[in-house]
């Protein structure tokens, strides 16, 4: 291979790399953009015109994982109610296939930088340079190992590159979507909320406590309904915890393809943050309060100086499982291999059914459900020490042992006695809590807002983001 092509090559890991980094910085961009109008800004989508999923306005392709997430977060930044978007190569073909309209890109539009992956494959010789190898080859290769010869180790990698799209919305003279989508109304919305957690096959149990996600267990606990202020807090909040639950092994199995420390566990915190956001975003959901941007403000903090792979992938991640449910509401049978078929969905539904009935749970208006509710309702009685501090021995994750932690100061003894490094982490992880919630009850205060009962994830504020 000559020094030239040598050198495109490291160019291109070069290309790939700053552009992965450009992507992330803009995507912590729009979450900050978002938090700095928290409380104040309007949803651009309407009851009339509700967010759809980002695609190609000339193909009909919708585009997937984190570009799909960049593609959503602009929209919502810039106020975009269109989905359809383009590149100026596919914009001038349809001009050339419509010579008849007058179009043009408004004047000083911007458009968005999307990434285009490309598998390459290499072998790395005796002297630790890599070759890169055409298709030809490859199947040279393959052909060998089907003789039973030898073949050096074949390597693959992802490389990212460049392009850009506008908006329809930025396109005067384009045409107007033929048919838009279907706007759900609040009752079909949670409706729609409650059946997809359901058929998904993780159960959902209410209790007097706080919401989180039990890997142990596999179930997602929710505080009752009314302990949320708005319906819509509750039904994000639950898709927080549901995104967690999808991590399990038997589902994305997240927990297995990264170490379990307190970053990827931050990490994991902001995939469920991203796909609860965006699922608001199509849901319709409103945007959430001041404290919101409290956390987004955290999380961009994170973003700077950090991994821009971690990031991007998160953003995949978060993508996948918002893909899930945009094939669950248009009826398909979603694509993802650890989704229940369709067939199991009415019984999945009404074994939910029977637990919501069981531990006297009501979906309904918060008000609403506080007026349902009998005094005599079951709720689970708080842990004994003895049984918290069997439940703190048993835990094997940290956020489990960190929120027993803060329920009794007594546990601080049990977790000085773990190693030094599970003992920091642990640490970490507390002060976290109590900064977020600083942060939190700071911002209450300064709006002059009444506090209200918790509502809070595993280690994520009490409000979840809903943009």
């Amino acid at each position: 291979m000559s020094q030239e092509r040598s050198a495109e090559k490291k160019n291109r890991f070069q290309i790939s790399r700053e552009v992965q980094e450009e992507f992330v910085n803009s995507v912590a961009e729009n979450m900050l953009a978002l938090a700095e109008t928290a409380g104040k800004w309007q949803k651009p989508w309407t009851a009339d015109s509700p967010m759809g999923m980002p695609f190609c306005a000339t193909t009909g392709r919708e585009y997937g994982g984190a570009n799909m997430v960049k593609l959503m977060l602009t929209s919502i930044v810039n106020g975009f109610s269109d989905d359809r978007w383009m590149t100026f190569k596919q914009f001038q073909q349809f001009q050339g296939d419509h010579p008849a309209r007058d179009m043009k890109i408004k004047k000083g539009a911007k458009g968005v930088k999307l990434l285009r992956p490309e598998e390459i494959a290499f072998i790395v010789g005796e002297d630790g340079k890599w070759q890169y190898l055409t298709d030809k080859q490859l199947k040279e290769f393959a052909a060998q190992t089907e003789q039973g010869l030898e073949i050096p180790d074949v390597q693959r990698m992802t490389l990212f590159y460049p392009f850009t799209v506008f908006n329809a919305a930025q396109i005067e003279g384009f045409p107007q979507k033929e048919q838009q989508a279907h706007t759900m109304t609040t009752v079909e919305r949670n409706d729609f909320v409650e059946r997809f957690i359901a058929c998904t096959g993780i159960p959902v149990e209410h209790h007097g406590g706080t919401a989180f996600y039990e890997p142990g267990s596999d179930v997602v606990k929710m505080p009752f309904p009314e302990r949320f202020t708005v319906p819509e807090e509750y039904y994000a909040t639950k898709l927080h915890e549901t995104y967690h639950a999808t991590g399990h092994a038997k589902r994305e199995n997240r927990k297995e393809k990264q170490p379990y420390d307190i970053k990827n566990m931050a990490f994991e915190e902001m995939r469920a943050e991203m796909f609860s956001m965006l699922a608001g975003a199509k849901l319709n959901l409103p945007m959430p309060q001041s404290n919101s941007a409290a956390y987004i403000s955290h999380w961009n903090q994170r973003f700077s100086g950090g991994d821009s792979k971690a990031v991007f992938h998160a953003a995949a991640e978060a993508a996948k499982v918002l893909t899930i449910m945009h094939q669950f509401e248009m009826g398909e049978q979603p694509k993802a291999a650890w989704f229940p078929s369709s067939e199991t969905w009415p019984a999945l539904i009404e074994e939910q059914a029977q637990r919501d009935a069981v531990t006297g749970a009501h979906m309904a208006a918060p008000a609403q459900a506080v007026a349902a509710r009998s005094t005599n309702d079951p709720r689970p009685a708080p842990l004994s020490f003895e049984k918290s501090a069997e439940a703190f021995q048993a835990a094997d994750d940290p956020v489990s042992k960190a929120r027993i932690i803060l329920q009794n100061p007594e546990f601080l003894e049990m977790a000085l006695k773990q190693d030094a490094e599970t003992a920091r982490s642990l640490a970490s992880l507390c002060d976290s809590f109590a900064q977020t919630l600083s942060m939190e009850l700071d911002e209450k205060n300064r709006m002059g807002a009444a506090p209200s009962l918790p509502a809070t994830g595993t280690n994520a504020p009490v409000a979840r983001m809903r943009m």
